[in-house]
């Protein structure tokens, strides 16, 4: 049996990437979120009076909020280790399910354009991704390829690669259902929002490499859901 975990230091080689990727995406919602209650408002006078002082605390706890993701992102990533024994792959991480794969269920093993690799299992979500961080990094690919012929993957994952673009255009079609009052706007605007954080939802909860606290964080999405379908209803409805 040999086990194997991140380099000292790894997080480092990520965690500039992490922020270039979140700070955009929660600015864009932070202040979208203040456009909507601006349209939303009945005095807009009296919120932009209140903008200085809401503007630099949303900052700040936007700021706060990232630090501390950042660092609960830090202890999940060092606390990653993989175990190859005679039978299996084994991925265990912090608050995060374990993931078991049989050598003989092993459909894929790839090897990404970040230098990281990821073993495919019979079920979509027996999946099993190892960081380009990892230590004895050759060692790994060595006996990844004994088990399977590795493949070569240049392209990222279509969410991911475009990310900041579906953010931006999710946040653009929940301003769409809060701000319009034009009905057609609001049902399309509003249905294709729908499908996208039903989707996220989904995804989210199925996939074993995301920890349990940001599972669990995430069914405030309901409450989300259950609000743009009560605007829906009455801005339809109700006209």
């Amino acid at each position: 049996m040999e086990q194997f975990k991140i380099r000292k230091d790894g997080f480092k080689e990520i965690r500039k990437s992490s922020l270039n990727k979140a700070i955009p995406i929660s600015l864009i919602a932070l202040f979208g979120g203040l456009s909507i209650s601006y349209f939303n408002a009945d005095e807009q006078q009296d919120v932009i009076n209140i903008f200085p002082f809401l503007i630099p605390l949303m900052l700040g706890l936007l700021a706060f909020g990232l630090y501390r993701g950042i660092n609960r992102q830090k202890e999940i990533f060092e606390s990653y280790v993989i175990t190859f024994n005679n039978n299996d792959i084994i991925r265990e991480q912090y608050n995060t399910s374990t993931i078991t794969i049989s050598k003989t269920d092993i459909d894929k093993i790839i090897k990404n354009s970040n230098g990281s690799f990821t073993i495919k299992g019979n079920s979509i979500v027996d999946v099993i991704d190892i960081p380009s961080q990892i230590e004895n990094y050759e060692k790994i690919e060595k006996s990844l390829s004994e088990i399977r012929q590795i493949s070569t993957k240049n392209n990222e994952p279509f969410f991911q690669k475009y990310r900041l673009v579906l953010s931006i255009f999710s946040i653009g079609l929940m301003a769409c259902v809060y701000i319009s009052k034009d009905k057609i706007i609001v049902g399309v605007s509003g249905t294709i929002l729908l499908v996208l954080l039903g989707y996220s939802f989904f995804e989210i909860q199925r996939n074993k490499s995301i920890d349990k606290k940001t599972k669990k964080g995430m069914w405030w999405l309901i409450v989300v859901i259950a609000s743009i379908i009560g605007n829906i209803y009455f801005k339809i409805m109700g006209q």
